[in-house]
């Protein structure tokens, strides 16, 4: 009777594992993919050896960015269109920084909480946007220029 209960207790485990990890590949494949593929891209269009970070933009489009360093150890940030693929390449000394984002976002807002940053592109203009948390605990997004960090505009209390 010991082995039998021995025995079904290690199949409902290793069912909830395997699920699990199902639930867990299902839900970042999408985003696994869209890294990858935008790398290809990026590697494609320009002499990038080294990638940095990886950054999905959903505006009015959606925007897939790769930073990192060329051949020639020239830090880029490379703006992908998902319609269409068209490729937006920045010299990234000549942009702002995440942190700065971040920075510019935390004294324009003084937000509880900064959630995340994304690089994408509002009207053909590379920007930062910026999510976080206010201190009512409602979501803001907080958009600034990349090359600048001039305002564009804030969409808070979501």
């Amino acid at each position: 009777m010991k082995k039998w209960f021995v025995l079904i207790l290690t199949i409902i485990m290793a069912t909830i594992v395997v699920g699990a990890a199902t639930i867990y590949y299902q839900g970042n494949h999408p985003m696994s993919k869209a890294k990858s593929e935008a790398i290809d891209i990026a590697k494609s269009e320009t002499d990038l050896k080294e990638v940095d970070n990886f950054y999905w933009y959903n505006g009015k489009e959606t925007y897939f960015t790769v930073t990192g360093k060329t051949n020639k150890n020239k830090s880029i940030i490379v703006i992908i269109a998902k319609k269409g693929g068209k490729t937006t390449v920045i010299d990234a000394d000549k942009a702002i920084s995440e942190g700065q984002a971040r920075s510019m976002t935390r004294e324009a807002k003084n937000p509880e909480k900064i959630l995340e940053s994304r690089i994408g592109m509002d009207k053909k203009v590379p920007i930062w946007e910026v999510a976080y948390q206010e201190k009512n605990g409602r979501l803001g997004y907080h958009v600034i220029t990349l090359e600048d960090g001039e305002y564009i505009r804030d969409i808070g209390n979501i």
